[in-house]
């Protein structure tokens, strides 16, 4: 074989090459997945409510965008009347999670949702909210950004925090 021919061979198979290698392998995820397996979810200390837990799993609650974050609530923890300025999708991963609707809180009128149920909550509709006596694992669901407006601001924790 001549020096030019051999040349060209070695050069379309450097093509080749190139463009085999330049494909995306079919079995990798695609750009912008996000998965996170149940022992490396991100759990932290809430900043302001002692004993609970908070996960942020895609967003961040002050940005634009998808929301998803993981609450873990020790057992018989209650949230005070509150409101959110967009829907939210609550599906309760472990334990009973209750929600009532109103701007007094009456343990009366929780609804309680076991493990593998959801609820949708409409934006800004006033609710408490409570876990149940093993406590209680949710998954939240939105388009960030969001806030919790408590209907008395003598229950935000957060503003008892900063006391």
């Amino acid at each position: 074989m001549s020096m030019v021919k051999m040349t060209r061979v070695c050069a379309l198979l450097a093509c080749l090459s190139a463009v085999a290698t330049a494909q995306p392998n079919p079995h990798d995820p695609p750009s912008g997945f996000v998965g996170v397996h149940a022992d490396g979810v991100p759990w932290q200390a809430h900043p302001s409510i002692r004993g609970v837990e908070i996960a942020i799993l895609v967003g961040k609650s002050s940005e634009a965008g998808p929301l998803i974050v993981r609450v873990k609530l020790p057992p018989n923890a209650q949230v005070m009347p509150h409101t959110h300025p967009e829907a939210r999708t609550y599906t309760v991963l472990s334990g009973d999670w209750k929600v009532g609707f109103g701007e007094k809180y009456d343990a009366a009128a929780l609804l309680t949702y076991s493990a593998g149920s959801m609820y949708r909550l409409p934006a800004k509709v006033a609710h408490f909210q409570a876990a149940g006596s093993s406590g209680a694992i949710v998954q939240i669901e939105s388009i960030g950004p969001t806030s919790t407006d408590f209907i008395d601001p003598a229950h935000d924790p957060r503003k008892r925090a900063a006391r």
